[in-house]
C-alpha cells in the first residue's frame, strides 16, 4: 500500500537516529541505583517518545519519592558524552532522505541544543532546515503541537503530511495533529503500533520508500 502525502514530518531518536536504545539503557541504569528496576518492554512502551520532564514525573511515581536533586543533569551529561562517541543514522536513513523530493521537516520531543547535536554529529543538519523541538511548543507529544507546528512550517495541511515516528507517544501525536503516521518497527511490536495509530509499520528504510513510493 502507498500513501498520497505533499510532505513528510519526521521524528527524530529512533527514526534518523539511533538513540532510543542508549537513552532508554542510561536512564534505567540510573533508576535502577535508585532501586527501581524496570524491564525493556517498560521503559520502550512508557518512557521511549515521551518528554524527559514527563519520564522524571512517571520515575517518581513509580519510585515513591523524589529523583536527587542532581538525577536530571547526570542524566544529561551521560546521555550527550554517549552519543558523542557511540551516534549513528538509523540505517537507511541517508539514502531515504537523498531520494525524498517534497517538503520534509523534523518535530521531536527532545530539547533543542539535543536536536541540533545529534543532526550535527550525523551530519544531516542541512537535511532538516525546518525543525521543532520540543522547546518551541507548548506541550510535546503525545499533544499534536509539535506535527501541527511543523506542517504550519512548511505551509500543508496536516491531512496531507506523512508522519514517520517509532514511540507510541509520537504515533499518538501524529494520529492527533491529522497526519497519515507510519512506524519504525524496530524496537516495539507493530500491533501496538497501529493500536496506537499508525496506518502502516515498515522494518527498514528501504521498505519505507516502497511505502511513499520512492522505489
Amino acid at each position: 500500500m502507498r500513501f498520497p502525502y505533499q510532505a513528510i514530518l519526521f521524528d527524530c531518536d529512533g527514526v534518523i537516529v539511533d538513540t532510543e536504545i542508549l537513552s532508554s539503557n542510561i536512564l534505567k541504569r540510573m533508576l535502577n541505583e535508585l532501586g527501581l528496576e524496570l524491564d525493556d518492554h517498560t521503559m520502550h512502551t512508557q518512557f521511549a517518545g515521551f518528554t524527559t520532564h514527563k519520564n522524571l514525573i512517571l520515575a517518581e511515581s513509580m519510585l515513591g519519592k523524589p529523583l536527587p536533586d542532581n538525577f536530571l543533569n547526570h542524566y544529561r551529561e551521560e546521555f550527550n558524552c554517549a552519543i558523542k562517541t557511540d551516534l549513528h543514522p538509523i540505517e537507511g536513513v541517508r539514502e531515504l532522505l537523498d531520494a525524498i523530493t517534497c517538503p520534509v521537516a523534523m518535530a521531536t520531543n527532545a530539547q533543542r541544543a539535543e536536536m541540533e547535536l545529534k543532526l550535527e554529529l550525523i551530519g544531516l543538519t542541512h537535511k532538516f532546515k525546518t525543525r521543532f523541538a520540543v522547546d518551541d511548543v507548548d506541550q510535546g507529544k503525545p499533544a499534536p503541537d509539535l506535527y501541527l507546528a511543523a506542517a504550519n512550517a512548511l505551509q500543508v495541511s496536516p491531512e496531507h503530511c506523512i508522519v514517520i515516528e517509532d514511540s507510541l507517544a509520537g504515533i499518538r501525536a501524529g494520529k492527533a495533529a491529522g497526519a497519515t503516521v507510519l512506524a519504525y518497527s524496530d524496537v516495539l511490536p507493530a500491533e501496538a503500533q497501529i493500536e496506537a495509530g499508525a496506518s502502516a509499520t515498515f522494518d527498514s528504510m528501504a521498505e519505507l520508500m516502497v511505502l511513499l513510493g520512492l522505489k
